[in-house]
């Protein structure tokens, strides 16, 4: 799958950080096997405060605005940071609805995206985000997910 190359800059600058950060959202939709058109890239942070400097320190590097930089080295657990525009918005946030941020970053899968090594949320606990956020896009990509999961189940 190719990346924007703000995304890929971006993910290239959380990895020389080693900041703690897993896809979700329509990318990881679109990784495990539903490509769909989105709007931004969805990362969620772990919420510790020296993986959040990390973050702020990589999002700096990258170029993001002073007050981008500055909400993502406090970010709440309910808060969510903003970057750019659609369809190259970047969405930062420590917490996701239907699974916590602990077993999210538990069970990421390890995947190289446009020759990147970055963690992907895992098929299960995407189809638990996707079916307590019960947006009707995201009910739909749970249906098309649950599908994927019974085939691999059946192989």
């Amino acid at each position: 799958m190719d990346l924007p190359e703000d995304f890929r800059d971006l993910l290239e600058e959380f990895a020389s950080e080693q900041v703690d950060a897993v896809l979700v959202g329509g990318y990881a939709v679109a990784f495990h096997g539903r490509p769909r058109a989105t709007k931004d890239i969805d990362l969620l942070l772990g919420p510790n405060p020296e993986n959040l400097r990390r973050a702020a320190a990589a999002l700096a590097r990258f170029g993001a605005p002073k007050l981008v930089v500055e909400s993502v080295s406090t970010l709440a657990p309910d808060d969510i940071v903003y970057m750019g525009q659609p369809p190259l918005r970047i969405d930062l946030m420590c917490r996701i609805d239907g699974v916590s941020t602990e077993q999210v970053v538990q069970n990421a899968v390890c995947a190289e995206l446009d020759g990147l090594a970055v963690r992907v949320i895992s098929l299960d606990d995407l189809i638990s985000n996707k079916l307590a956020s019960g947006r009707p896009q995201d009910v739909i990509d749970a249906d098309y997910l649950r599908r994927v999961q019974a085939e691999s189940a059946g192989k």
